[in-house]
């Protein structure tokens, strides 16, 4: 299923790119009706146009069209001839609206209207996240901040988090969320890549993945974070309580008659039940 989504995705993301430029090569911007085209633009933002011709937009679209070039300051900017005969900040789109990066990006729409509708619901646009190409983007893919960086201004309860003793770090350095996640919702899940069964930690982890004969119920039903913090935690191994067997006991609480838990070997659970991922030999986890 995950193969053919990514297919019909490719092919959507064609079949756009190919009508964008059949439509501006049929008609070059000095053709159509108010369009001048970045030539005219560049009389007077020059260094602005060199930039975006050297950056990774102008590149992408001189590789497929030097009329998809030309065309480009007014696929998003719109008409600019009024703005050229009279230089104005009325008279042209200084800051375009998603619609604007959508008409070559429809992928994106699609997806986060399906899996991230709380991005749209608090009126996040393509622009407070991506740079639109005029300078040198700090991050890739066109990114305004690295991503860590990026999302901790609205999800900054989320980055405390990676101070905590135990967490997601290479080096000194959170790793960045895109490493997790997938900011556009590009899966039937949305913003975790498979998440409810742990897939995305199992890419790191893979000694933990299994499959396993007698899998851990927990992990099988609710993925990993059913016991783990993922964005850090005070505890070792980045547990969501400080100790293993508080942590089993939010679920086993019918304990056998002879685990009296009063005392310490029957607090150490892992002393016998060793395989807390999974064991493919021993129902009860005590064996690998």
């Amino acid at each position: 299923m995950a193969r053919r989504r990514r297919f019909f995705a490719l092919v959507t993301v064609s079949i756009a790119l190919a009508g964008l430029s059949l439509v501006l090569l049929a008609a070059g911007p000095q053709e159509k009706q108010g369009y001048t085209g970045l030539t005219t633009c560049a009389t007077c933002h020059d260094d602005t146009a060199k930039a975006f011709k050297a950056g990774a937009h102008g590149s992408a679209m001189a590789a497929r069209s030097g009329d998809l070039l030309e065309g480009a300051c007014e696929a998003c900017h719109g008409p600019g001839a009024a703005h050229a005969a009279d230089p104005s900040k009325t008279n042209i789109n200084r800051r375009p609206k998603p619609e604007a990066c959508l008409a070559c990006h429809p992928k994106a729409q699609a997806l986060m209207a399906l899996n991230l509708p709380a991005h749209a619901r608090n009126g996040i646009l393509c622009l407070d996240c991506h740079t639109p190409g005029h300078t040198p983007a700090p991050a890739r893919p066109l990114l305004a901040a690295e991503p860590s960086a990026l999302c901790a201004k609205c999800h900054g309860d989320i980055a405390a988090n990676f101070k905590m003793p135990y967490t997601h770090r290479k080096g000194d350095k959170p790793f960045d969320c895109t490493a997790c996640h997938t900011v556009h919702g590009e899966n039937r899940t949305g913003r975790l890549s498979e998440y409810g069964k742990g897939a995305v930690c199992a890419e790191c982890h893979i000694d933990k993945a299994g499959p396993f004969v007698y899998p851990h119920p927990p992990r099988s039903a609710s993925g990993c974070a059913e016991c783990h913090k993922p964005h850090g935690s005070p505890n070792p191994k980045m547990l969501s309580r400080p100790r293993v067997f508080d942590l089993c006991l939010e679920c086993h609480t019918g304990l056998p008659s002879f685990h009296d838990i009063t005392k310490p070997k029957f607090q150490a659970c892992q002393t016998c039940h060793i395989a807390v991922h999974g064991s493919n030999h021993d129902p009860n986890l005590k064996d690998d």
